[in-house]
């Protein structure tokens, strides 16, 4: 008999949970809950104008359906139902926020799931208050992405509430990376329940079942760094290693692309040599644009100075693209040094610059490089792998005796 699985994700964590969906729907019967907040439509790349949903539960393929394309639809299409939880603009804790998720805990519990898999506990402070005041409907497996904040992090405080809530109510814990077992231990000593470690797979979201080897043939020396900046994703170096780079590498093109955290301001770029040249766009980048980035780079750079796994390296992969990346948290158990990028040591500059100028300048190391990217996006990181290991994950779970579903000291069981 098929386990009837519900997973409960955010917009900022759209592309993986509908990869783990996708995969998952081969072999269970899934659910899909994406929580959408009012005025983050756009910074989802959910570019259909969506925000004059109600607050509540809708069906989410008529909203979403004009932002992806058909191949990404099929995806979302093979779950037993995919609904967006339109939260509105009250805090979690105003009685509005508490009696939507009274209801989305209702909806839950209809559906009579074996597993809650909430994929991952910074997301939701909402689902954190509802699960303290309203029973768990089944064994939940709660998702942990980092175990550690990331240097720069403002919202810590909420965080950690939210954490404190949602553990309580946790069977079981997952995070994506066999450090990030010690990591969650280590910061939360009181968890009550088994902690796992899955990997997550390479992110072909933004164009489904394209063949890697089917990539637009890479002519300039283009390096890109992707995604959210803010400090821990190691600017200064990159550019202090991108002035390095120029000397060795003509008209090498350094790409820096994404959104500045709130309250960062992002350091100058220098000027180049030798024809080189940054350019920045820190701003919203639609999935069309974030497809036309990656599929220009020859490689993709994460020199970051903490971490814990990264949704950029999978994205690379996604596009058949090596990355060149530093040696923090688990980044090393996705990126195989030789193999499928190159491992430097965090801070090191240098050896920044000269991994960098090593995939510029090696036309066979780029080649071994992407080869190793292919292989491993359809064997150890591929979605078919994390969906079977999570199945036997949420098999145990299911079977285990209930932990997060005694009240305990956070309420009285009804």
């Amino acid at each position: 008999m098929r386990m009837r699985i519900v997973l409960y994700t955010h917009h900022s964590l759209f592309e993986p949970a509908l990869s783990l969906a996708d995969a998952l729907a081969e072999s269970a019967e899934v659910h899909l809950l994406l929580e959408m907040p009012a005025g983050m439509w756009r910074a989802a790349n959910f570019e259909a104008a969506a925000d004059l949903l109600p607050t509540g539960l809708a069906a989410a393929d008529p909203v979403l359906a004009p932002s992806f394309p058909e191949e990404t639809r099929k995806m979302w299409r093979k779950t037993a139902s995919f609904h967006l939880v339109v939260t509105g603009a009250h805090r979690a804790r105003h009685p509005a926020s508490l009696g939507l998720m009274r209801r989305v805990l209702d909806f839950i519990r209809q559906l009579d799931p074996d597993v809650l898999h909430i994929d991952d506990v910074d997301v939701s402070p909402r689902l954190a208050l509802g699960l303290a005041i309203v029973r768990p409907p089944c064994p939940v497996l709660v998702g942990c992405h980092d175990p550690d904040p990331h240097s720069g992090e403002r919202d810590w405080r909420v965080k950690r509430l939210t954490r404190t809530l949602l553990f309580a109510r946790a069977d079981a814990y997952l995070v994506h990376h066999k450090t990030g077992l010690e990591a969650l231990r280590r910061r939360h000593p009181r968890l009550h329940g088994p902690a796992y470690a899955v990997r997550l797979g390479s992110y072909t979201f933004l164009h489904p079942g394209k063949p890697a080897t089917c990539l637009t043939e890479l002519v300039e020396p283009v390096v890109l760094l992707f995604g959210r900046i803010t400090p821990y994703k190691g600017i200064d170096d990159l550019f202090r290693a991108a002035t390095l780079v120029a000397r060795e590498v003509p008209n090498v093109r350094f790409l820096v692309a994404g959104e500045p955290a709130m309250g960062y301001q992002p350091p100058q770029p220098p000027s180049l040599v030798n024809g080189g040249r940054i350019e920045t766009m820190y701003d919203y980048v639609s999935n069309d644009q974030t497809a036309a980035l990656f599929e220009q780079a020859r490689v993709v750079v994460c020199p970051y100075t903490d971490a814990s796994q990264s949704g950029v390296v999978l994205t690379a992969y996604g596009f058949g693209c090596p990355v060149v990346v530093t040696d923090v948290g688990g980044l090393t158990e996705y990126v195989t040094d030789g193999v499928s990028g190159l491992v430097v040591p965090a801070g090191d500059r240098e050896a920044l610059a000269a991994a960098l100028i090593r995939c510029l300048q090696e036309p066979q190391l780029l080649a071994t490089l992407r080869a190793g990217v292919a292989t491993a996006t359809a064997t150890d990181l591929s979605w078919e792998r994390t969906s079977s290991e999570l199945i036997q994950i949420y098999a145990a779970v299911a079977a285990s005796p209930p932990s997060g579903r005694r009240w305990r000291r956070l309420g009285r069981q009804g």
